[in-house]
């Protein structure tokens, strides 16, 4: 696990580009802590940074940037090759390996371009991964992500010049840089408390997007002359993994989720420095964590934070999974003083501003993970992969083509337009502050016009896409923007032989889990030079997931049934099977208690007016409806609040 930085200026490098990838370098340090190289070719004008965090082969045998055997290749390279040694078998018994230097898997990367070129190596790999390929004959940069984008690849485009890296603060290091905020990225961030790929929070940088090559010539240095392919392209994946159903068995679906699993989690244990992992308590962490004490001769280590306040906290739920699977257990709690103090930080942490609550928690837990190990294992995408949030069923409930449930549809439709009638419109009339539920008239019909919207859209992926935002009117908050809705909506949407269920859940695993979930994760652990491993994201055990029928994935008409009585086969049901509760945060309690004072100032007028990107007239309304009361307005107040602490320090410089 590393930091990668470079800059591509065809028309050459100068002396002083020197100190620019050294300053890159140094800004992503965090990232990769126990070695920094650089290597340049000036006449190409190519230069390439890497910030070391040693996880495999140790010794100068593995250092970055590393040159091909044949010379013409050159990769910086972030992430980690689980697979490395098959490949590495597979090269030699075709005759491709060269004399090898080492044991990295970085060397099995390259040899593998060498043999069987970038797209198809990657695609025979299990891993994650950023990734710049430097080709010396054809005076090409090609830079890619993994499948789901676990590893992070930003790009700053400038005239005549990129620059590229691991988190956009090795960005700003460019004299170049301007840091312009793109209002649209913005508005996205407030509808779904983050911001997808390839849009960032400011304009003329872009994120690679996962499973994508992108390859940028000499002679082509312009985005719109950049070549994009994909060397993994999810809609194929599912399509020919639901063409070709699971026909097993339930219990034979169980066995082959555990036996896939476990070869992932071993495949993922392969380290030269101390592991562990995080653990929850919940069904995803304990599945992981179970698997890896079942393949360890010494208990593992795994690490847990709780909350001072009972709704939300976890810790004794993860201490009794421990105890039963004999880890060495280690958890912390977490109290709003000093969250006060963390959530400034967050924009630092992140580089534009990220909603997701759990980010302080996670950012916590990592920091005391990498006190005792430096790579941790966790439980995510198990929720996008096997059906776990009650949102994916209540759309299937309501979109279950049953002529009940386009009544159900009707009857919504015809209350919101008499609560709008009846309520909202005398309001109004009236010039009334306050309606039922402490929200104000224009609050209301805001909301209530959002939902009658989902209730009238023409399908259920549609709907689903309305209904999963914090705000699905966010365009409103930023003026001058628009509503940007998923790329893959219409096609996903005429994919009519697919579930609800099943629509639903892939445009969170192709949309939610890389663009939250998954930086989330990344930038919390990194900032702490702590690795964070996956296992439900191996290629195996996604392909497995999208062959699933809906009946196999519930099991026993439970969410993620599959994965649960994969776990009863490790852990007594007694010590996990509870409601789920997410590892979020008590916000609310929290802005009305010891953040207040600092929400008070983002919300401040004068704060509103020099950061000049939110509407403050609805600021204010969703602010003031939140304090007197309306607790459905807790999450868009969190994210404005963020996006304010984001704004006020790109302001401020």
């Amino acid at each position: 696990m590393c930091g990668i930085a470079g800059i591509f200026r065809p028309n050459g490098l100068s002396d002083a580009d020197q100190g620019l990838l050294d300053a890159m370098g140094e800004a992503i340090a965090h990232r990769g802590p126990d070695a920094h190289a650089t290597w340049t070719d000036p006449r190409a004008g190519i230069g390439l940074v890497h910030r070391r965090l040693s996880i495999l082969d140790l010794t100068e045998a593995g250092a970055q940037p590393m040159h091909s055997a044949c010379g013409r290749y050159t990769i910086c390279y972030n992430g980690e090759i689980y697979n490395y040694l098959d490949l590495r078998r597979e090269l030699e018994e075709e005759g491709h390996a060269p004399v090898w230097r080492g044991h990295s898997d970085t060397e099995v990367l390259l040899a593998g371009v060498v043999a069987w070129g970038l797209a198809a190596t990657l695609s025979r790999t299990s891993g994650m991964f950023a990734i710049a390929l430097w080709d010396r004959e054809t005076r090409r940069l090609t830079l890619t992500r993994d499948r789901f984008g676990e590893k992070p690849l930003h790009v700053a485009v400038f005239d005549g010049e990129i620059a590229f890296a691991s988190e956009i603060k090795a960005l700003k290091r460019h004299p170049r840089w301007q840091g312009r905020i793109d209002r649209q990225a913005i508005a996205q961030c407030l509808r779904h408390g983050y911001i997808s790929a390839p849009l960032t929070a400011f304009e003329n940088v872009v994120k690679i997007e996962p499973g994508a090559c992108v390859e940028i010539d000499a002679a082509a240095i312009a985005p719109e002359q950049w070549r994009k392919t994909l060397f993994w392209d999810a809609l194929a994946e599912a399509r020919d993994a639901r063409a070709n159903r699971f026909s097993g068995s339930p219990e034979a679906a169980v066995t082959r989720l555990d036996s896939l699993l476990r070869e992932s989690v071993a495949r993922q244990m392969i380290s030269d420095v101390p592991l562990g992992a995080f653990l929850s308590g919940g069904i995803d962490s304990s599945t992981v964590a179970a698997m890896m004490q079942s393949l360890s001769s010494v208990p593992v280590e795994t690490f847990s934070l709780g909350f001072d306040d009972k709704a939300t906290n976890e810790a004794e739920f993860a201490r009794a999974v421990a105890a039963h699977l004999g880890t060495s257990h280690n958890e912390i709690y977490l109290s709003g003083e000093e969250a006060r103090d963390l959530v400034a930080k967050m924009p630092e942490v992140y580089d534009e501003p990220f909603t997701d609550q759990s980010q302080l928690p996670t950012y916590l837990v990592a920091r005391f993970a990498r006190s005792k190990v430096t790579v941790s294992l966790s439980g995510d995408a198990a929720d996008e992969l096997f059906a776990g949030y009650g949102r994916y069923h209540s759309i299937a409930r309501q979109w279950s083509g049953s002529p009940f449930s386009a009544l159900a549809r009707g009857a919504q439709r015809a209350w919101i337009r008499a609560q709008l009638a009846l309520l909202v419109a005398p309001a109004e009339k009236r010039g009334s502050t306050r309606v039922a539920g402490g929200r104000s008239p224009a609050s209301l019909r805001l909301r209530l016009e959002e939902k009658l919207a989902r209730f009238d859209t023409p399908s259920a992926t549609a709907a689903y896409e309305r209904k999963f935002t914090l705000l699905d009117g966010a365009d409103r908050l930023v003026p001058g923007t628009r509503r940007l809705t998923h790329p893959l909506l219409e096609t996903v949407a005429s994919e009519t032989d697919w579930t609800p269920l099943e629509q639903a859940s892939f445009l969170d695993l192709t949309h939610y889990l890389p663009d939250d979930i998954l930086v989330k994760v990344d930038r919390a652990a990194m900032a702490h030079s702590l690795e964070t491993r996956v296992p439900f994201l191996d290629p195996d055990v996604v392909r497995f997931a999208l062959s699933l029928p809906d009946d196999i994935r519930l099991m026993d008409g439970q969410r993620k049934g599959v994965v649960k009585a994969v776990l009863d086969r490790y852990v007594p049901a007694a010590l996990w099977d509870r409601p789920k509760r997410g590892f979020g945060i008590p916000s609310a309690s929290w802005l009305k208690g010891p953040l207040r004072p600092l929400a008070e100032d983002m919300f401040a007028p004068d704060t509103l007016a020099r950061t000049d990107v939110l509407d403050p007239t609805l600021v204010r309304l969703f602010w003031e409806d939140f304090l007197a009361g309306d607790k459905r307005r807790a999450n868009i107040v969190w994210a404005m609040f963020v996006v304010q602490l984001f704004l006020e320090r790109e302001t401020r410089g």
